[in-house]
């Protein structure tokens, strides 16, 4: 039978618990702890790269800690405003993560937060793909984690949300009912916004989840039963 919605899931922070990992990277590396201050570059949609993060994070403290978070949302930006640049820190948080610099692996901090048994049933139901900011290899490290293997996935290699490609080209082109993109982050969202943009025939969805708001009873939804397309609108931030 010919699946009517299809559900695109971002990885950190949606099906994974990264705050062992990621969080702990970015912190190591940037120098910067302060949660809050993470959370405001997070929230601005364009750090989705935990090197990235870093880099403006450290700019940021070298620089004082102006107040420039709501003015900035991309790197070129803050380091536009900082005068204290530390280069490229993208091959310290690599090892970080990979555990190649004589630390511990940080991605073995991660836990899963969905089973696989719920994500095979969901994919009998609707069409599941991955869209993550993940590179390639973190991304094969996620699926050994949950224990399940994605049909299609958009990493950054291919394309970086929020671009709409990202989403767009896991479509193949088909035209669904629904499609759903179910994120944590900012990125997530504009991901969404610029997708309707490019193709207005299509309807999309955005699910926004985070550590209390997860994603696993709209998958125990869907799988119980409910109707993919109405359990998704139900859970949904937007829909168009």
């Amino acid at each position: 039978m010919e699946k009517r919605v299809l559900l695109a899931l971002d990885i950190d922070g949606t099906l994974i618990d990264t705050r062992g990992s990621f969080d702990v990277v970015v912190k190591a590396v940037s120098g910067v702890v302060d949660d809050d201050a993470i959370a405001a570059f997070r929230a601005t949609g364009g750090f989705n790269d935990d090197w990235e993060l870093a880099r403006a994070l450290k700019a940021w403290a070298g620089a004082g800690r102006p107040k420039i978070v709501e003015r900035c949302s991309t790197l070129s930006e803050v380091l536009a405003w900082c005068e204290h640049d530390p280069g490229d820190l993208s091959a310290a948080c690599i090892a970080r993560y990979r555990g190649d610099d004589g630390h511990p692996a940080a991605w073995k901090n991660e836990q899963p937060m969905v089973s696989a048994a719920a994500l095979e049933a969901l994919s009998d139901i609707v069409d599941v793909v991955a869209c993550t900011g993940r590179d390639r290899w973190e991304f094969e490290r996620a699926e050994e984690l949950l224990g399940y293997s994605f049909a299609k996935a958009t990493t950054m290699e291919l394309e970086k949300k929020p671009e709409p490609r990202a989403l767009l080209r896991l479509l193949d082109d088909n035209a669904y009912d629904l499609v759903a993109l179910v994120g944590d982050t900012h990125a997530d969202r504009l991901t969404i916004k610029n997708a309707r943009r490019v193709r207005p025939d299509q309807r999309f969805a955005f699910v926004f989840v985070d550590y209390e708001r997860r994603v696993a009873p709209m998958i125990q939804a869907i799988n119980d039963g409910e109707d993919a397309a109405s359990a998704v609108l139900r859970f949904s931030e937007t829909e168009h």
